[in-house]
């Protein structure tokens, strides 16, 4: 069984972070493949058992997916791991790279530990995280490692653009956005970018098919259109579109593969009993 949990981070990160979580999954004698759905977050993740592999399947990039931050998607990774594997990781906001000191935003990029912090990074922050119980006491090592990277930043205008478009589920047009935050399209765009690397009209399509797989996931393999209509796409033909090019694949494809990492993602998954989040 797949054991997953994920922690509210401490009072002094809620800026600047979703959530802390971790991952542990028997080893399989198949290599399993999972494609992991953009969802306008970027994200850190260690490897504390043997590493899997990430591939950006436009570009053809490759890379171990041993201990590195990530930046928003906006196109799928696919991720290859075989035998046991342990992951711990933290969901930043979108404008968590930023807040994090890393000026180019890293969208559909990645930077190595070692790379942004130095070399021997990785394997201290691993043997760190081990020495910890699967939990809270691990995710509370975690954030300890990460607080003293983050600085402060102006995020008012963006973090209320955000919570629109997570609300309205990436349907609320960007006219409208921009009159409900009190200001112009321009400005929105041009502040809301600078912090998240993406425009806000980017940033609602990835919102919006986030929840589109979400209820694709959750929902009957007939469903395909009515749930292009409830999350406002024109037709099912679009929607289709969106989904090869956000994932690599087509719908049926993806649903005919075991895609476990994107249905934890849903909050799909039965947490371990051996925990559960606490509240901090």
């Amino acid at each position: 069984m797949v054991a997953y949990l994920r922690f509210p981070p401490p009072a002094a990160q809620r800026d600047v972070v979703e959530h802390y979580w971790m991952v542990e999954a028997p080893g399989s004698a198949q290599v399993q493949r999972e494609i992991l759905i953009p969802n306008g977050r970027p994200a850190l993740a260690v490897a504390l058992a043997e590493p899997g592999h990430r591939h950006d399947p436009v570009s053809g990039a490759h890379w171990l997916n041993d201990a590195s931050l990530f930046g928003i998607m906006t196109r799928p990774n696919v991720l290859t791991q075989s035998g046991p594997s342990s992951y711990a990781g933290v969901e930043l906001k979108p404008w968590g790279v930023a807040a994090l000191g890393v000026a180019d935003g890293l969208v559909d990029g990645v930077v190595s530990l070692d790379s942004w912090l130095g070399p021997g990074t990785t394997y201290r922050l691993a043997e760190a995280l081990r020495g910890q119980e699967f939990g809270a006491d691990r995710a509370d090592a975690l954030a300890a490692f990460l607080e003293p990277h983050f600085r402060p930043l102006e995020i008012d205008l963006v973090d209320r653009a955000v919570r629109l478009i997570d609300e309205s589920r990436g349907g609320l047009p960007v006219a409208t956005l921009a009159a409900e935050v009190g200001t112009s399209y321009s400005t929105l765009h041009r502040v809301f970018s600078g912090l998240t690397g993406v425009g806000p009209k980017k940033f609602s399509e990835i919102v919006r098919f986030f929840h589109f797989v979400g209820g694709l996931l959750d929902g009957p393999s007939d469903a395909a259109a009515t749930l292009a209509a409830l999350h406002g796409y024109y037709d099912q033909a679009h929607a289709a579109r969106d989904f090869k090019r956000y994932t690599g694949v087509s719908a049926s494809s993806f649903r005919a593969v075991e895609n476990g990492i994107a249905a934890l993602m849903h909050e799909r998954s039965v947490q371990d009993s051996t925990g559960s989040a606490r509240p901090r």
